[in-house]
């Protein structure tokens, strides 16, 4: 119970902070809504990855589905931040 609880934190965090950075740098639109946008998103993508991390039987398994969704995002993050 409490290794899926960490591992739900850290990787919704992880997660959340990714997908949200990968939004702002693709929505085309003023950056102050980029902003809010990606401060009223990222709470709720935390707290869904949270939940989806407790949906899995074992935490390695939680984390290894996870991971294949942390790893793209923050592959697209390092290539729109270079370009």
């Amino acid at each position: 119970m409490w290794s899926k609880t960490f591992i739900g934190f850290l990787f919704g965090l992880l997660l959340s902070i990714s997908l949200v950075l990968n939004l702002n740098l693709l929505l085309p639109l003023a950056e102050d809504i980029r902003l809010l946008t990606g401060l009223v998103l990222a709470f709720p993508i935390w707290a869904g990855v949270l939940v989806w991390a407790f949906a899995h039987q074992k935490a390695r398994l939680a984390a290894k589905h996870l991971s294949f969704v942390l790893i793209p995002s923050c592959l697209l993050n390092a290539i729109l931040l270079m370009s």
